[in-house]
């Protein structure tokens, strides 16, 4: 794969310092209570979280998760909030950190390549991008002072700390598609034109509102999840195969264990659990970098059309690499 020589790290991002004034602090809703759903304020809708928990003795408007017995819970309230938990970088130049300023961290590994773009004109088909991917964990909710998570039962993303939690470069797996069947076997039953005819309904339920769950294979607009790499055919423009790669990034962590499943109310509704498969609609994001996506609505969930937020959100050369800030909906039992 030929190196890019336009790939070059920006300096003087400050995408950190800068949070609170970028981040859509509408992305939290639509907050739920009760069962019900208290405020939207231009977002998309979601299903409010309902109980019971542990014991059927709650009316869904309560849960139980803390119990003595099976009938004698701790009552508690069922709460549905979206947290920014999450920064993801999507970057051309190994080792690059846009969300740290801009700096650069050490020599090339030897099985990792530069985030690069081939064009065929004679097959637009063949064309493809490839970007490196980092993954932040970033509790921005804890990092200001605001809690939520610590009187709720199930809280997978307690904690107060940044924490940069994948890197692309050292998993040799992200630029080799073959090398990623072992991780991803089931992509040689998907990958025909059935399933790939399929997507189209993903897309369309992205754009309208939340994508399908169950066609986990599909990322809406974007292509297709498989193969969960870096390597990303596309022929027009930066912002879709950037967020495509973002997109395979959380289905590689969901397999790999470490994305927990947080949108389950019912009796799930008291346990954060890996799933091995991303479950599309517990997420939304917001673009940081290179412009942020403001104002509201300004978090898109996963496969929705670049024609519905993307439009003037790119900066040729300077501003090719990309930071999202991954929101998150935790369904739990507040107490």
């Amino acid at each position: 794969m030929p190196d890019s020589a336009e790939a070059v790290c920006p300096k003087n991002t400050n995408i950190l310092a800068d949070t609170l004034v970028k981040t859509c602090w509408e992305c939290m809703f639509p907050i739920s209570l009760f069962g019900f759903t208290l405020t939207e304020v231009g977002e998309d809708s979601t299903r409010p979280a309902v109980g019971p928990g542990i014991s059927a003795v709650y009316p869904p408007q309560l849960c139980g998760c803390v119990c003595l017995t099976p009938y004698l819970c701790v009552p508690g309230i069922p709460l549905g909030i979206w947290e920014p938990v999450r920064l993801v970088e999507i970057v051309r130049t190994p080792l690059c950190f846009p969300a740290l300023n801009g700096i650069t961290l050490g020599p090339e590994f030897v099985f990792e390549g530069r985030g690069s773009a081939n064009t065929n004109m004679d097959s637009p088909d063949l064309d493809f991008t490839f970007y490196h991917s980092h993954f932040y964990i970033f509790p921005l909710w804890a990092i200001v002072g605001i809690a939520v998570d610590w009187a709720c039962v199930n809280p997978s993303a307690a904690g107060d700390e940044i924490d940069l939690a994948y890197l692309s470069e050292i998993d040799p797996s992200w630029n080799d598609d073959l090398l990623a069947l072992i991780l991803f076997p089931e992509a040689l039953l998907l990958g025909n034109p059935l399933t790939v005819a399929a997507c189209a309904a993903d897309s369309l339920a992205a754009s309208a509102g939340f994508p399908i769950d169950p066609l986990f294979w599909c990322a809406g607009s974007f292509g297709l999840m498989y193969p969960t790499t870096g390597n990303v055919s596309e022929s027009s423009g930066q912002l879709k195969p950037a967020a495509l790669a973002m997109s395979r990034l959380l289905a590689r962590l969901a397999r790999f264990g470490t994305e927990f499943y947080t949108a389950a109310d019912g009796p799930l509704i008291c346990t954060d659990f890996p799933t091995g498969l991303i479950v599309k609609s517990q997420y939304k994001y917001q673009l940081l970098y290179p412009i942020p996506n403001v104002p509201a609505p300004c978090c898109q969930p996963i496969g929705r059309t670049v024609l519905m937020w993307g439009m003037g959100k790119m900066v040729p050369v300077i501003g090719e690499d990309f930071v999202f800030l991954l929101w998150k909906l935790q369904r739990c039992c507040l107490l």
